[in-house]
């Protein structure tokens, strides 16, 4: 009873966050952008001195529907010589794969109908990653979309190295709690178009 009330609180959650990010216009969504560009190149140079990485792998996602254009911010981290991955999927609950990509590159349609990065991309685990999300809290949770598959991916990671991992999302997706379960993945940080959150 309990799991199922949980899941009842999470899909209406993510069913009002989603909607309310679907109604950003074109203009709020490219001023998001931006900033999110200039915030996340920055965090990312904060990131790699804090590990100790003078060559760290960034994953970013590839937008998709309304999610934060996250783009620009591949441009930008590939412009200061970055090396960028982007996340394929190729099964639901199980880790993501990272896969190099570069501006201009070409994507391929992945088996759940996302652009990806094709199959003779290098593959390699990153150490800086950003995740979009549904809604997120500040006790470092975020509410993704149904799949599980951060979490797992996040577990994985952390199990050989350390990561930092940082929410992308706008403003108004925050909420006073997300609704977790033990194999939930606490994030680093969160970025919106307004400002850093650091759980660190």
């Amino acid at each position: 009873m309990r799991l199922l009330i949980m899941t009842d609180v999470k899909t209406e959650l993510r069913r009002h966050a989603l909607a309310k990010r679907d109604l950003v216009s074109a203009q709020e969504a490219q001023a998001a952008a931006a900033a999110l560009s200039r915030d996340g190149l920055a965090l990312v140079d904060e990131a790699a001195a804090l590990l100790r990485l003078d060559a760290p792998i960034v994953s970013v996602y590839w937008p998709i529907r309304s999610e934060l254009n996250t783009r620009p911010l591949i441009d930008a981290l590939a412009d200061k010589g970055y090396r960028v991955t982007l996340p394929v999927m190729h099964k639901v609950r199980h880790p993501l794969v990272f896969r190099d990509f570069t501006p201009g590159d070409d994507l391929v349609k992945g088996p759940y109908g996302l652009s990806e990065p094709a199959p003779q991309c290098a593959a390699r685990d990153p150490d800086i990653l950003f995740s979009p999300l549904s809604a997120f809290d500040r006790r470092g949770f975020r509410l993704g979309y149904g799949g599980g598959i951060y979490d797992a991916t996040l577990s994985e990671l952390r199990a050989k190295k350390n990561v930092v991992a940082i929410g992308v999302a706008y403003s108004f997706q925050e909420v006073d709690h997300v609704p977790t379960e033990p194999h939930d993945q606490r994030l680093d940080y969160f970025l919106t178009e307004r400002e850093r959150i650091t759980i660190v």
